[in-house]
């Protein structure tokens, strides 16, 4: 919620200013160092290198920041040279400009190329030595395993699993576009099993997500290309040159205190996230990526020194990882009403900072990553071992994947009895249901067998449920479309309704219990309600 609201307000604030000016007489500036602060707004409006979009919807609007782009640079040209003086900081402020209309820039340009069309028409861009087929696809002699990619490309050792997840993350860019995975079926027998452990996979998985979220959220890409360097340099030197030149002649100024006390904040500012900048990529995963490669520049023994540094650190940095739970039935416990909730009911109709408020985060242990792994590789065996081993089978491929349960209930003869909880109804629904039952069952287990320990798969089937009960909840993108959202609401209504008021001094245990069978019956809603409750 922080990282969002500064997010919004640094583009506001910066643009109010700017207007601010615009509306302002000469005669009512008592200093020109204001006028000097214009050019620092555009390099406000450009945004940090650690983040150039909020949500991949700042992505696709990249057409109204390249508008506000030409309308604010024009705006600040204008304050410029409407309140120019024969000053010393008329030519200061040059510099500032340069490097504020290239951070501007930078981000228009990283928005369009993270936008969904732009990133699709990336995966077809052709790389360099490809040949391009009749039917628009393209091929290159890769080799057919990643070990023989790693020696292909003379990798250093130290960064064999970077450039492993980035191998990875170029081949699966097609689904991160929503296109179709078109390959064969021997490639992806030796390309797609690289893991010799659950470790190994999750580690390479947070590595690729990595240059994932770089690609979407950040101007990492630009540091990739020459030009970007070069303009991330120009940028850095201009700010550094402008903060040389401004303490040079500011003694010699009857300047304000406060005003030149803001000029060197701003000055100081600009250069320090630069730097920070500049330092956060150098550690970063793109970094291991080009000191593995053959370099002229460093010599092979100071470049296996510096990545095993800098794998050591990242691995350290990398610490628990989390992820975020969310109870429906507990989080209907909690709800208290008051005048409070009733006034913030009609601000926030979709409830989202209690949603927020009542998440919780649990350490993604080694006994669910096993469990995940296990399960992953045995749908890879499955398809290992079809009937056609010389074809790549799409269609058994889907089916696996299409998988919702289905199978492990087959597995354990209970697919007649529960199918109508999985393949008869859509996502949403199927999900509540699960998660419903989890939570009894799990309670109640907890209940009957308070003097022992539940084993492990009880612990990672809350977690799990938990966990797909947050993306329903908080992150509805996240799956397939439906209405979840109105069958969230309704079930919610019931489960309150039905405890009442002993909801707020009710554990999870009695909860639990009462809705079990019982004799009991919810006091349903309208016949219109799309509450679990209602449809099973």
């Amino acid at each position: 919620m922080l990282v969002w609201s500064t997010y919004l307000l640094a583009d506001w604030v910066a643009t109010v200013a700017l207007s601010a000016l615009l509306k302002a007489k000469k005669h009512d500036l008592n200093s020109e160092l204001v006028v000097f602060w214009a050019p620092f707004l555009l390099l406000h409006l450009g945004g940090p290198h650690t983040i150039s979009a909020y949500s991949l919807a700042d992505n696709e609007i990249w057409l109204r920041y390249l508008f506000g782009l030409v309308i604010q640079v024009g705006v600040a040209i204008y304050v410029y040279i409407k309140f120019r003086t024969n000053s010393t900081l008329t030519y200061i402020a040059i510099p500032i400009f340069m490097a504020g209309i290239t951070k501007y820039a930078e981000r228009v340009w990283i928005l369009r190329a993270a936008s969904h069309k732009q990133f699709s028409n990336s995966v077809f861009s052709s790389p360099k030595g490809a040949t391009t087929k009749s039917n628009g696809s393209t091929s290159s002699p890769l080799p057919q395993t990643l070990d023989d990619y790693l020696k292909h490309r003379k990798v250093i050792e130290g960064g064999e699993s970077v450039h492993k997840a980035f191998c990875l993350f170029k081949m699966f860019k097609p689904l991160f576009s929503d296109l179709r995975l078109r390959i064969f079926r021997k490639l992806s027998n030796n390309l797609l099993s690289p893991f010799n452990s659950a470790e190994d996979a999750f580690t390479l998985v947070h590595i690729e997500l990595g240059f994932l979220y770089d690609v979407l959220y950040t101007k990492a890409t630009i540091m990739q290309e020459k030009v970007g360097l070069i303009l991330r340099s120009i940028c850095l030197l201009s700010t550094f040159a402008a903060l040389i030149a401004f303490s040079i002649t500011v003694g010699k100024s009857g300047y304000p205190r406060e005003d030149i006390s803001i000029t060197y904040v701003l000055l100081g500012g600009a250069i320090l996230l630069d730097i920070f900048s500049a330092i956060s990529h150098a550690l970063s995963s793109w970094t291991i990526l080009w000191l593995t490669n053959p370099s002229k520049l460093v010599s092979k023994f100071a470049c296996q020194r510096i990545v095993s540094w800098l794998v050591l650190r990242n691995a350290e940095k990398k610490g628990r990882v989390s992820m975020a739970q969310h109870s429906l039935i507990d989080y209907c416990l909690k709800v208290k009403t008051s005048k409070w909730t009733t006034i913030l009911s009609v601000l926030d109709t979709e409830d989202i900072v209690g949603k927020l408020w009542w998440t919780t985060w649990e350490e993604v242990n080694w006994d669910l990553k096993k469990f995940i792994y296990s399960n992953l590789q045995e749908k890879f065996e499955r398809y290992q071992n079809s009937d056609d081993e010389n074809v790549f089978n799409y269609d058994l491929l889907q089916d696996i994947l299409k998988e919702r349960g289905d199978h492990v209930l087959q597995s354990y003869g209970l697919k007649v009895e529960f199918k109508w909880s999985i393949n008869d109804v859509e996502f949403s629904h199927s999900i509540l249901a699960w998660h419903i039952a989890t939570f009894i069952l799990f309670y109640d287990d907890h209940k009957r067998y308070s003097g022992g320990v539940l084993g492990s798969y009880c612990q990672i089937s809350k977690l799990l449920s938990d966990y797909m009960m947050y993306l329903l909840l908080v992150q509805p993108l996240m799956l397939p479309k439906g209405i979840g959202r109105v069958r969230i609401k309704d079930t919610r209504v019931e489960v309150i309704r039905y405890y009442g008021d002993k909801s707020s001094s009710m554990s999870n245990k009695d909860a639990a219990s009462a809705l079990l069978p019982s004799g009991n019956e919810l006091p349903l809603l309208s016949t219109e309600s799309k509450s679990v409750l209602r449809d099973g």
